[in-house]
């Protein structure tokens, strides 16, 4: 059965917030949720800033990446971290080895306008949780070189 997208956006939402809620509470067990790792490490990985606070302050203190390069499957690192912000990541278990697979909704691989222009707005990247694991791992020690 396919959800309507009021759906599948309040399931998320209520997903994210007991993830929130558990981690407060110390239930430490929501961390072993397949791609519940991969979600939180979306969050403090992918950089919260702009171009503009890239180029300027605090150089020795602020990653200097490539907002424009590929994080993985077409989705740059400032079409993700726009999606991210705006919390359109999810997880799902219906992976092959029931590891699950990361749900980012199809606005990391486009701009605002070209979503908006979409007639159908159902498209979405599925990325298997391992290969986004390793991505993060890659990304975390890129962010770690460009400071040092």
């Amino acid at each position: 059965m396919i959800k309507d997208r009021n759906t599948n956006f309040r399931e998320h939402s209520i997903f994210l917030s007991e993830i929130a809620q558990n981690i407060l509470d110390g239930n430490d067990k929501i961390l072993s949720i397949p791609g519940v790792r991969e979600i939180i490490g979306l969050y403090l990985l992918i950089p919260y800033a702009t171009h503009t606070q890239f180029d300027s302050g605090m150089i020795s203190k602020m990653p200097q990446l490539d907002l424009s390069e590929e994080f993985i499957n077409g989705i740059n690192l400032k079409n993700l971290r726009d999606t991210i912000c705006h919390s359109f990541v999810s997880v799902e278990e219906s992976s092959k080895d029931r590891l699950g697979r990361i749900i980012i909704d199809d606005r990391a691989q486009m701009t605002r306008k070209m979503h908006e222009e979409q007639e159908i707005k159902t498209k979405g990247v599925f990325i298997e949780i391992p290969e986004v694991n390793i991505k993060l791992k890659e990304l975390h020690t890129k962010i770690v070189n460009s400071i040092n």
